[in-house]
């Protein structure tokens, strides 16, 4: 008897809070749309150099950016994400900049750097990533710690670098990339309560900026380098998804999901319809799980 064929959609519209859901983008979130235009604007991407990262760079550069800083853990791969960028959108500025987020020097160098070239900056977009797996009982305490080094010490370096970069008189928007917080998948122990953390993280940023815009925001299921073998049947989502919700967000910053996480996946839409009923509740915080 053969086994019943997969659904690559149960996951998603398993944690879908709205009736719709969707998988890739989707004409609401068009970045092209001139009510999302990034014009003149400079963005931040960290793990830029490829999957979702450079899926969220090449869409903010649709969406019409003044410049794109590409933070990546290899010069070869940051490199390649600025030719392929530059060569689809010539006029565009594209600086790629190799930094150990984990170091807080690197990190403040990047940012000099920044400075000089920009002045200042927009939208920082933390989606640099580790991941490994392994059973509590089997994994290796460096390898498991690993995790909170890249994830929360990486975002934290990061944020706070970029918070003290951005113009008193701008309207920044941080936006940090986590996962289906909710889960509890066994072997990802360590990747899931790292991304919880940030989940945290993203709540204190919204709380003590108030100029500041905040999200953490589930990428849904892509396949990337990180994709768990076990999840790549159901990993249907598009990086460029990602990519427009994050235009979406820069551009219209909404209140009402301020330090608040959600998925790419929600019908935003939807959401915005049900913006009062969020707005005065702990619905899409950490606080609704306690």
């Amino acid at each position: 008897m053969s086994d019943p064929p997969i659904d690559p959609d149960r996951y998603v519209r398993a944690s879908s809070i709205t009736e719709k859901y969707y998988r890739d983008v989707y004409p609401a979130i068009n970045p092209s749309k001139p009510e999302f235009s990034q014009t003149g604007k400079v963005t931040i991407i960290t793990g830029a150099g490829k999957g979702i990262g450079r899926g969220i760079a090449r869409t903010h550069a649709t969406a019409g950016v003044k410049a794109l800083v590409l933070i990546t853990k290899s010069i070869e791969s940051g490199e390649e994400t600025q030719a392929l960028i530059q060569a689809e959108f010539p006029s565009l500025e594209v600086l790629a900049l190799p930094t150990d987020i984990t170091d807080e020097m690197a990190v403040n160098r990047t940012f000099n750097t920044i400075k000089h070239r920009f002045g200042t900056a927009d939208t920082l977009i933390n989606n640099a990533a580790s991941l490994t797996s392994a059973r509590i009982e089997e994994s290796d305490p460096t390898k498991w710690w690993n995790n909170f080094e890249t994830n929360v010490r990486g975002t934290y370096l990061v944020t706070a670098a970029f918070l003290r970069l951005v113009a008193a008189d701008t309207q920044p928007t941080i936006i940090n990339i986590i996962s289906s917080i909710s889960l509890t998948t066994p072997g990802l122990s360590s990747y899931l309560m790292s991304k919880l953390s940030v989940a945290k993280f993203t709540e204190f940023i919204a709380a003590e900026n108030p100029s500041v815009r905040a999200y953490s925001l589930s990428p849904g299921m892509v396949v990337t380098g990180l994709t768990v073998e076990a999840f790549k049947p159901y990993s249907r989502d598009t990086p460029e998804l990602t990519g427009a919700v994050t235009v979406y967000l820069a551009a219209k910053r909404p209140e009402y999901l301020n330090g608040r996480h959600l998925s790419v996946n929600w019908d935003l839409e939807e959401l915005e319809g049900r913006k009062e009923e969020i707005a005065l509740s702990d619905l899409l915080r950490v606080g609704q799980f306690l």
